[in-house]
């Protein structure tokens, strides 16, 4: 059988399994079923054996699910107000939205947030910015005014995944920034995931475009590390850290680490000016505590 397409058997006894072993085939088959799970098949692997059951697989599992990882679903298979429509994640704290499918959508996302204020770990990898709506002129704005409602929503948020979004994470640069609440809502945001995804594979002192354009991209990252960290340092309030970065490549790389390092020194002794947004658009967590 192609896990990666072929339909999901149906499995009678799949609601008498412990929940730590459902949390591990999901995150299985987030990682291996490219296509997606749809709101049936997830139901059907969610539902539990309850002797008060009503029939609705939302009621049965309503007060147990923690760890839900969608990769490869929403946008695709199963959407955002399916998923808030039908279950009742009372207990939810990781969510892993990665890698979604053309039709997201950010205020279905935002909707479904409200629901979920214990969420201390949210993945919204490879999401392109949101699409302007008629308070916001351009996707920018419209992206930031997300950004700050998800801020104000889920102030219980430790660790967020922002991984294949270096298209748009400049605009966290902008003077509009100030509309992300770093300090407040999102104080307890201790782990950024800004890794820019595959590294070119061509590494060296000359590099080529590419290279030259992904060392931007972690000059990039680390100018927004430095951004939260001084929005953070001028509230001064003792109980708000310095945010710790992810980049998806270790320090001990010395290669790397010198080219970046260089490059980031140079961008601020010339004191230039930083990037522009662009337009253009498992298992993941592995911040603290896991």
């Amino acid at each position: 059988m192609n896990i990666y397409t072929h339909p999901l058997p149906v499995y009678s006894n799949v609601q008498y399994l412990p929940l730590h072993l459902k949390e591990l085939l999901l995150n299985y088959l987030a990682r291996y079923r490219l296509t997606g799970l749809t709101l049936d098949q997830l139901q059907d692997l969610l539902a539990e054996s309850n002797d008060n059951a009503t029939g609705d697989p939302s009621d049965r599992i309503r007060t147990t699910i923690k760890h839900l990882d969608l990769s490869h679903s929403i946008g695709s298979s199963l959407s955002c107000d399916e998923l808030d429509r039908a279950f009742a994640f009372t207990s939810l704290t990781h969510l892993c939205l990665a890698n979604p499918g053309t039709k997201i959508s950010w205020s279905s996302l935002l909707t479904l947030s409200r629901n979920q204020p214990d969420l201390t770990h949210l993945s919204l990898a490879y999401w392109p910015m949101a699409s302007p709506s008629p308070e916001d002129s351009d996707r920018v704005s419209a992206t930031l005014q997300s950004l700050s409602s998800l801020s104000s929503t889920l102030t219980k948020l430790q660790y967020l995944d922002l991984e294949g979004c270096s298209e748009w994470i400049s605009i966290m640069l902008s003077d509009q920034n100030h509309l992300v609440d770093w300090s407040g809502g999102w104080k307890h945001v201790r782990c950024l995931n800004l890794s820019q995804g595959p590294m070119p594979i061509a590494i060296s002192l000359e590099g080529g475009q590419a290279m030259e354009n992904w060392i931007q991209g972690e000059v990039v990252a680390r100018q927004v590390g430095d951004n939260i960290d001084n929005v953070r340092k001028c509230v001064g309030k003792l109980d708000v850290p310095p945010v710790r970065l992810e980049h998806g490549w270790s320090p001990d790389n010395f290669m790397i680490k010198f080219l970046v390092d260089r490059a980031y020194e140079r961008s601020r002794m010339e004191g230039s000016s930083h990037a522009t947004a662009t337009d253009a658009p498992t298992g993941r967590f592995r911040g603290p505590g896991l």
